[in-house]
């Protein structure tokens, strides 16, 4: 059903106002000596450059992130400081799991909106090589309620049943609901739909491919900040790194199909996964059925952080900033945890029916590609459920002609802020109105649709 939004302040549009967004990083590699605040710093700093923007101006900063950092408790008013923004500017840091880039979008449009800020600064991070390893249960114990405690029986540790060594990572990648992992909801996706290693390899070529000649074409490299890691003058990221070291899966596709299975490997196999979720994936096992997702049709995780600037478009005309888009409108829409990565879906239908606009009408798509199969699920589900063939679209082109996530990398957080800027991208090369769609763990899908000015 079509909600009453408003997406404008009086007819006054919300526009983006300028983006940026580092190279991202794969974990454990060029960015992971960098704090996900310290590279929203990096964007923000970066961004009032390129924008000549009077950093005085700005009244708002809203963030995105899931794995908040202590050391950066509010990582938006922690970014804001840092960087000397105003003292009495508001900053807001939001959590949406993978949504969290775009959540950050909306919050800072609706506060345009509603006129509780004028010009916000949105930013999108993550630095998934600094989640932390915790010991659950630590506090609770007097032996270890404190560092100084722990240091002391430390030896113990390993044999106190009520403490548990936990990989932030991991932990957080596991549906706490339905007891699943990310590609466990992927495989089910996969096995419900009927999806074939083959398609999901090839969409995965695709991806790479896209991408990969994107980079090197040098078309994202007006939104792109090179980072430099290291004391070495060759140390600087300049390009998403993880595409941008497999040129041999790229040139060699058929070494997808070399990359080892998931469920080949885990405890009871792919019909133990049918045990646990034939609900959800709506048929029962046959010997027949084969696992198909791989390490190499999901995405890598990432590090990175993204930046843009929303304020009124009569705002941005006062201040002489550039009007990359205005923002249409977007949408919200929940599945079932289990099949998490089909919220991007129905998110879009959703976006659709609230903007009045038809599938016909979207120009480019921007779908988040946490899974070869999420995404082309979701594709399969707006051509079967909702009558518009998008699978078709992926093939003539209007579907991540830039390529997306597989490829390019997942800093989970940023990741809104990374599909918003290949939006602008779509836009620039003519399209009147782009879509993008991610799918978040909890069964959240969120779209944003940007509009040519």
């Amino acid at each position: 059903m079509a909600k009453k939004m408003k997406f404008d302040r009086d007819g006054d549009r919300i526009v983006v106002a300028g983006a940026v967004r580092t190279p991202v990083g794969q974990a454990g590699s060029a960015l992971s000596a960098m704090h996900s605040f310290e590279l929203g710093s990096l964007v923000v700093e970066e961004l009032l450059k390129r924008t000549k923007l009077d950093k005085n101006k700005i009244d708002g900063v809203v963030a995105g992130e899931i794995g908040q950092s202590s050391k950066a408790p509010n990582a938006a008013r922690v970014i804001s400081v840092k960087n000397d923004l105003p003292l009495n500017a508001s900053a807001v840091t939001v959590a949406n799991n993978c949504v969290s880039g775009y959540e950050a979008v909306f919050e800072a449009a609706r506060r345009l909106i509603t006129g509780e800020n004028d010009l916000i600064v949105v930013i999108g991070e993550e630095s998934m090589s600094n989640f932390p390893i915790y010991l659950d249960g630590a506090k609770q114990n007097s032996k270890t309620a404190n560092i100084d405690k722990l240091k002391a029986n430390w030896a113990e540790v390993p044999n106190m049943p009520d403490i548990k060594l936990i990989d932030g990572v991991a932990e957080g990648l596991n549906d706490p609901i339905r007891d699943a992992m990310m590609f466990a909801t992927a495989e089910i996706v996969a096995q419900k739909l009927g999806l074939t290693r083959e398609e999901l390899d090839k969409y995965a070529h695709g991806s790479y491919k896209k991408a990969f000649d994107a980079l090197s074409a040098g078309t994202y490299d007006k939104y792109l900040l090179p980072v430099k890691y290291g004391e070495k003058p060759e140390e600087v990221l300049s390009k998403d790194e993880f595409v941008m070291g497999k040129t041999g899966f790229i040139e060699k596709p058929e070494r997808f199909a070399k990359s080892p299975v998931i469920y080949e490997k885990m405890p009871g196999g792919l019909k133990g996964l049918y045990d646990r979720f034939e609900k959800w994936i709506g048929k029962k096992y046959e010997e027949t059925a084969k696992p198909v997702v791989t390490l190499f049709n999901a995405c890598p995780q990432s590090d990175g952080a993204g930046a843009v600037v929303l304020t009124t478009e009569s705002k941005a005309k006062e201040l002489g900033l550039p009007i990359l888009a205005k923002i249409k409108g977007w949408g919200y829409a929940g599945v079932d945890p289990a099949i998490m990565g089909l919220g991007i879906a129905y998110a879009m239908k959703q976006a659709l029916e609230n903007t009045g606009l038809s599938w016909d009408e979207i120009n480019k798509f921007e779908i988040h590609e946490a899974f070869a199969a999420t995404a082309l699920g979701s594709m399969v589900v707006a051509r079967d459920e909702f009558k518009h063939d998008l699978v078709s679209r992926l093939e003539k082109g209007d579907v991540n002609p830039n390529g997306g996530t597989l490829a390019m990398g997942h800093p989970l957080g940023a990741t809104g802020i990374r599909v918003l800027i290949n939006q602008l991208l779509d836009i620039e090369a003519g399209a009147k109105y782009a879509m993008g769609s991610i799918c978040a763990g909890g069964g959240v899908g969120g779209a944003l649709i940007l509009e040519k000015p």
